[in-house]
Order: C-alpha cells, then structure tokens, then sequence
C-alpha cells in the first residue's frame, strides 16, 4: 500500500508539472484541477490536512474560473445556437 501512496505523489507532481506546460489558461486550469484533486486523495491517505486543506482551495478556485471561461458548461444549448 505504502508503494502505491508513494505512486499516486508522483502522479500529482507529474499532473502539476504536465499543468504549467500548457500555454492556455484553460488547459492550465484543467490539468492543475486533474493535479489538486490527486493531492486531496494523497493528503488524505497520508492524514496530511495542509495538503487536503490546499489541494481543496485550489479544486474550488479552479473549478469557479474554468466555470467562469465556460469549459465546464452543463446549460442545454438549443439546435441553432439559440
């Protein structure tokens, strides 16, 4: 279990790094979302509460402005684009 807690740290910095390389913002928010909500599960297997407190703020803030640029976007769109 201790090697798979230790794997799923390292997806999250791999997601985190994966992140700043994108030149849009969207795509940054994206993938830093993919990252914090990796780090609230981690945190939570390791019982680190900094580290769900943080990686919960950042799925909040992250998810408000890709709401805000319309990526997540759950209205029904009628046929026309009216």
């Amino acid at each position: 279990m201790h090697l798979y807690t230790e794997l799923l740290g390292y997806l999250a910095i791999a997601a985190g790094f994966y992140a700043i390389t994108k030149k849009e913002m969207a795509g940054f928010r994206f993938w830093h979302l993919i990252s914090s909500f990796i780090y609230v599960f981690y945190g939570v297997l390791i019982a680190s509460g900094p580290l769900i407190i943080s990686g919960a703020v950042f799925c909040i803030i992250h998810a408000y402005h890709l709401r805000k640029l319309r990526v997540f976007s759950f209205r029904m769109r009628r046929p026309g684009g009216v």
